[in-house]
């Protein structure tokens, strides 16, 4: 009799109810499905670039490294001047936890299966962090990670190289906020201080930028007033982590007869570093422009602080940061404390001239990542806490005395709360979303601008041609697919990469964007009419060379 009697609207909002409270029980299964759908997805899609000769070079930090490793060679690589060993480039102990599975399963593939993996395991903190934050709703925990997943960035992080180590930074630090937030808000255990300690310990060992994202998690436990064990520990870690890895650990893996080379303040222009990268550091190298060391660049950006912000919020910059901030909805704004976490990353990336580091494609937005979203988060809980505090006020004032009246307007009120929640919810999801194919998602355009099958097939012709140990130069979408190989070098070659000579084959796409640069527009005639490199095959615009006989 009463369903009869309710209205269409009240039929359609009780069917929503049981709806969500049916996706409310099934919380846990949602998840689990959505982050097996993006890491299938994901997977897939690396895995596709890779097996269509559209992987990136930087596969070869990662893969050579972990393949000379399982051969008896500890993290050895070949493709630069300054090192031969990985820990030259950047202090990242984290590389070893690969190492295992790729020794039982060695194929770029492997990597690719973590990559994905790493990025859909940050979905679980998120998941915590917004359900605790939204008085336990597991819907607004299964809503903000679907936001996560749906983050535009996070896709082209996955994407640009099968394992970039910062990945696994990723759900480190979305874990260690989850226990930093329970210790602001609820009461904290041994345990979670343990935990949280330890995961900031995991995401440390990733990268040597890290170590400036897991300082500022000091700071925002001082913020909060959560106790000194909170703050102190990480800050220090942070800091000391920074100062060891640029200043002492990775300078140690230098070659011993590497001359260093400097360059004054401000003499890099356009993020060309050819001539000073990796100076003192390959890490601080990238920002000669304000100086030789850490404390250099601090003291230009004190001294100096006009001039760093000219350099900081430049057009593209700005536009860089609203690309950013867009597909969250603008929401990590009404967070600032939180947001403090990304604050690191992005400065680097404004501080920077590379135009590599100011585009929401690349992985250098990998560390900015859990900062925003977690200040979304945040910003969200906030707006709706005040937007359900004035509605309740507002409908406060006009209720009656009549005690059956309030109860009708208890029960509207809480099915309109409801309402205006998923319809936020709903909002925040279309508008991650949205920008998402706006903004041309990584999986979809790796499938449908690929090389022709023509020229593919002439890749795996001419690859053949070249003995799987014969030391090798290669432009960078060629390289991955040559690999594991001891020795591979960098085509074509600068003041960073060792000789050309090294190498017994090149291996060039004449269509390689770094050999369209003015510098080395002449690179391939001279080759050709080199005598000491002979052309052995050429087609689709590909090139195989074979270094002749040198005389005695």
């Amino acid at each position: 009799m009463t369903q009869a009697l309710a209205s269409p609207r009240e039929r359609s909002s009780a069917g929503i109810a049981r709806m969500l409270a049916a996706v409310e029980r099934r919380a846990s299964l949602a998840l689990a499905t959505l982050m097996m759908l993006y890491a299938a997805l994901l997977f897939f899609g690396l895995t596709f670039k890779y097996l269509h000769w559209a992987q990136g070079y930087d596969q070869i930090d990662y893969q050579q490294s972990i393949w000379n490793t399982t051969q008896g060679r500890f993290l050895e690589i070949s493709h630069y001047r300054h090192t031969n060993h990985l820990w030259g480039m950047d202090f990242i102990p984290a590389i070893l936890l690969i190492v295992p599975f790729y020794a039982l399963f060695p194929s770029a593939l492997t990597l690719n299966f973590f990559q994905a993996l790493f990025m859909a395991l940050g979905a679980l903190p998120v998941y915590g962090v917004a359900r605790d934050r939204f008085g336990g709703s597991r819907l607004a925990g299964l809503g903000w990670a679907l936001v996560y997943l749906l983050y535009p960035s996070l896709w082209f992080v996955t994407m640009s190289a099968p394992w970039q180590p910062r990945t696994l930074a990723i759900p480190a630090l979305l874990g260690a906020f989850f226990f930093l937030q329970r210790a602001a808000f609820q009461r904290a255990s041994a345990r979670d201080w343990g935990a949280y300690l330890g995961l900031l310990t995991l995401a440390l060992t990733t990268r040597t930028d890290v170590s400036l994202v897991v300082a500022a998690f000091g700071i925002l436990a001082a913020l909060w007033r959560v106790g000194w064990r909170w703050a102190l520990p990480p800050l220090a870690m942070g800091l000391a982590w920074f100062y060891l890895s640029t200043s002492v650990i990775v300078p140690s893996f230098y070659l011993p007869d590497y001359q260093v080379r400097e360059g004054e303040i401000g003499a890099v222009t356009k993020g060309d570093y050819s001539e000073v990268w990796p100076g003192k550091s390959p890490q601080l190298a990238y920002y000669a422009h304000l100086g030789d060391s850490a404390g250099a660049i601090l003291w230009t950006i004190v001294s100096r602080p006009f001039d760093v912000l000219r350099l900081m919020f430049t057009p593209d910059k700005l536009v860089y940061l609203a690309l950013m901030l867009l597909p969250l909805a603008l929401l990590p704004l009404l967070a600032p404390d939180v947001a403090i976490l990304a604050a690191p990353p992005l400065a680097m990336n404004l501080l920077s001239l590379r135009p590599f580091q100011i585009t929401v494609r690349e992985q250098y937005q990998a560390l900015v990542i859990p900062g925003l979203i977690l200040a979304a988060i945040i910003g969200a809980a906030r707006l709706w806490l005040w937007w359900r505090a004035r509605s309740e006020q507002a409908h406060a004032q006009g209720e009656s005395a009549s005690s059956v009246f309030h109860e009708q307007i208890d029960a509207k009120a809480q099915r309109r709360n409801v309402f205006q929640a998923v319809t936020l919810m709903i909002g925040i999801i279309g508008v991650t979303a949205v920008t998402n194919l706006a903004y041309r998602n990584p999986v979809v355009t790796t499938v449908l601008y690929r090389e022709s099958p023509e020229r593919l097939a002439a890749m795996e012709r001419l690859a053949a041609l070249i003995p799987p140990d014969a030391p090798l130069g290669v432009t960078s979408f060629l390289a991955p697919r040559m690999m594991p190989r001891r020795f591979i070098y960098y085509v074509p070659p600068d003041e960073s990469f060792p000789p050309l000579e090294r190498a017994e084959y090149l291996f060039i796409d004449t269509r390689a964007a770094a050999l369209r640069t003015e510098r080395h527009r002449d690179f391939i005639q001279q080759l050709r009419t080199s005598d000491r490199w002979q052309v052995i095959a050429e087609e689709q615009d590909l090139l195989v060379l074979r270094q002749t006989q040198r005389a005695p």
